[in-house]
């Protein structure tokens, strides 16, 4: 009977030792279970060998070997029995990335560029040539009327832009148709003049008026002398 409880408790203890790392109600209905067994064992062994000189039924001293031996282990194995620590709580999720840097900044369009300037007013020049140039009915130039046309000559070939427009005009003495054809013989013999020069005749043109549009009187000798001229447009 010593024996029994001796090898009774040495289960007991190995199993309890075994027990490490369940929870509690693991640990009781397993010690419940191996203690059970362990005890009707046990107690079936103890009622074959008549304890205290009586005869007990085999079944009955395992029944109640069973039921010590289940309640004792697992009340026990309940007690001691430690829950075990709760896992350990999930690592934190990564940060997430850091967001893209912001794209540079569009870079600014170039200012437009300053408008042109204006092209400058076209600039006329009017010179009258009166009796300077002819004499009293006549188309031809005088000798003396060289210098003022070639200086004319020289400013039109050194500005090749410019063109030269001649009107002719008479005094009213004579006719008018006369007077208009004098005034046309006058302005082409100054073309012909620049021409001869070097000036491109695409850039001398003219038209005679006659005795119309007269700058002075005609009554006087004076007056009729400066209406014989050519005007020299330059432009």
């Amino acid at each position: 009977m010593q024996k029994n409880k001796y090898l009774a408790m040495s289960a007991l203890g190995f199993f309890l030792t075994g027990c490490a790392g369940m929870s509690k109600n693991q640990a009781a209905l397993v010690g419940a279970i191996t203690c059970g067994a362990g005890g009707a064992a046990g107690g079936a062994a103890a009622a074959s060998n008549n304890v205290a000189g009586h005869h007990v039924n085999p079944a009955i001293g395992a029944g109640v070997g069973l039921v010590t031996g289940a309640l004792l282990c697992g009340g026990l194995a309940y007690l001691i029995a430690q829950e075990p620590p709760p896992p350990p709580p999930p690592p934190p999720p990564p940060p997430p990335p850091p967001p893209p840097p912001p794209p540079p900044p569009k870079p600014k369009p170039a200012p437009p560029p300053p408008p042109s300037p204006p092209p400058a007013p076209k600039v006329e020049r009017t010179i009258i040539l009166d009796d300077v140039l002819f004499d009293f009915d006549k188309s031809t130039i005088k000798p003396e009327a060289a210098q003022i046309l070639d200086r004319l000559v020289a400013f039109m070939n050194e500005n090749k832009d410019k063109t030269a427009n001649l009107s002719g005009y008479t005094d009213s003495i004579g006719t008018e148709a006369y007077n208009l054809k004098l005034s046309d013989r006058r302005w082409m013999s100054v073309r012909d003049y620049v021409v001869k020069k070097g000036v491109d005749s695409s850039r001398v043109s003219g038209q005679g008026f006659g005795e119309t549009k007269p700058i002075a009187d005609n009554k006087t000798a004076q007056g009729r002398s400066k209406n014989r001229r050519v005007e020299i447009k330059v432009n």
